[in-house]
């Protein structure tokens, strides 16, 4: 389907014109993203002011899990800018290249035609209140989805040209450098390493490979491991048990997922309502009552939220955990023995992301638009985006428009 072009400019360009105007009333509606940016100042100001090697050499000492390679840039940046607004502002444009580098990968991977509806899709992230407020206030997170968006445009351009290796050197190079910036991003090496043992075999290609990667990776393993500068990273490990973890986990990606399989929710939902399925639940949530212990109300996703806010427990969490899971098993680990089809490695990276116990929506959003737009195979999945049209782009916009004011709401109510 496609759109006149004039429609598709004027509709981004005003979302455009929403991001400045969130930037002008210093927007935070997700919550947590001015107060990260304080917190990266006083960073700059107790460390890294004295010198570079100074802060790198003692950045264990304030305890803080975000990557001193961030805090280095924005210290740099610091005496470059005149004002902390202006280069503020000049993130906010940088972080543009995220929509843009996905559109980009949308129209290779998908052969976009001019005037494409799905030209829209990218508009996810405009509408996101964690990319906006990671945006406005230069996020660490979103920061690290700038190069990982640009490795995953090259990843594309590889599979699209296998015999053109330079796109896997470009690959290597922007995904190591998301990977600084956001440490927790190397579990994806992984899935991508499996991909190109598969297609090099044993030649000078994937000799290649492993150099290059472990080149760059060698700076990193002897800051960590050599000098023992870790804490910041390691500090907050393993603080929830595997059952709250995984229903935390589930709850949040469902919720991601929920605009791309409702259309055909009814047929999906058919499919796997057996007894089977039904009795999984029902010891999932036997599970949960024994042993499900989350504190930390300030996080914990939308549904863990909503539960103890509309009944002041986590008994409607309860229900819709395993429903989560469920949904959640039947699209990406049915085909688990399809060697081709790696979806269910992508949910396990997922799950593993947030290993430090406490569940924020900002690790996966924008994150997950990104995987499920350009990495994710099943065919459920590819199916909206290749059949994208006015009624889904109604569906997700609805989706993302309910999130946004919602998240307004919980800002100036709760």
């Amino acid at each position: 389907m496609k759109l006149k072009h004039n429609y598709i400019l004027i509709y981004y360009f005003l979302l455009y014109l929403s991001l400045l105007a969130g930037f002008f009333f210093n927007e935070d509606f997700a919550g947590g993203f001015r107060y990260d940016f304080n917190i990266h100042k006083n960073l700059i100001k107790d460390l890294f002011d004295e010198s570079l090697i100074y802060g790198l050499v003692n950045y264990d000492k304030n305890y803080v899990p975000h990557s001193p390679l961030f805090i280095i840039y924005l210290s740099i940046s610091k005496k470059i800018f005149y004002s902390e607004e202006l280069f503020r502002l000049f993130n906010l444009h940088t972080f543009l290249l995220i929509p843009l580098f996905v559109g980009l990968s949308l129209k290779a991977k998908f052969n976009f035609e001019r005037n494409d509806i799905r030209y829209l899709l990218p508009s996810i992230f405009l509408l996101s209140p964690y990319f906006r407020a990671g945006s406005i206030w230069t996020d660490d997170n979103v920061f690290a989805l700038i190069f990982f968006s640009i490795s995953i445009f090259n990843f594309i351009n590889y599979e699209n040209k296998k015999s053109d290796f330079k796109y896997v050197i470009y690959f290597i190079i922007f995904f190591s450098l998301a990977c600084y910036f956001r440490p927790i991003y190397s579990i994806f090496s992984i899935y991508f390493s499996i991909i190109f043992f598969r297609d090099f075999g044993l030649n000078k290609k994937l000799l290649f490979y492993i150099l290059l990667n472990l080149l760059l990776a060698y700076p990193a393993f002897y800051y960590v491991f050599i000098l023992g500068v870790n804490k910041w990273a390691t500090e907050y490990l393993f603080r929830e048990n595997i059952i709250t973890q995984i229903s935390l986990v589930s709850s949040v990606i469902f919720f991601y997922l929920i605009p791309f399989i409702i259309i055909d929710i009814k047929n999906k939902f058919k499919e796997i309502l057996n007894y089977k399925n039904l009795i999984g639940c029902i010891i999932f949530s036997i599970l949960l009552f024994l042993f499900f212990d989350y504190q930390l109300g300030y996080s914990g996703g939308f549904f863990f939220k909503l539960s103890n806010l509309i009944l002041s427990n986590n008994y409607l969490f309860f229900v819709i955990s395993p429903i989560s899971l469920l949904v959640i098993y039947n699209l990406f680990f049915k085909n688990i023995l399809n060697y081709r089809n790696l979806d269910f490695l992508l949910v396990v990276i997922l799950f593993l992301l947030e290993i430090d116990g406490v569940i924020y929506h900002e690790t996966y959003d924008p994150l997950i638009y990104i995987l499920v737009l350009l990495l994710i195979k099943n065919e459920f999945i590819k199916k909206f985006i290749i059949n994208f049209n006015l009624k889904r782009f109604s569906v997700i916009f609805s989706f993302l428009i309910f999130f946004y004011f919602s998240s307004v709401i919980k800002t100036f109510i709760f």
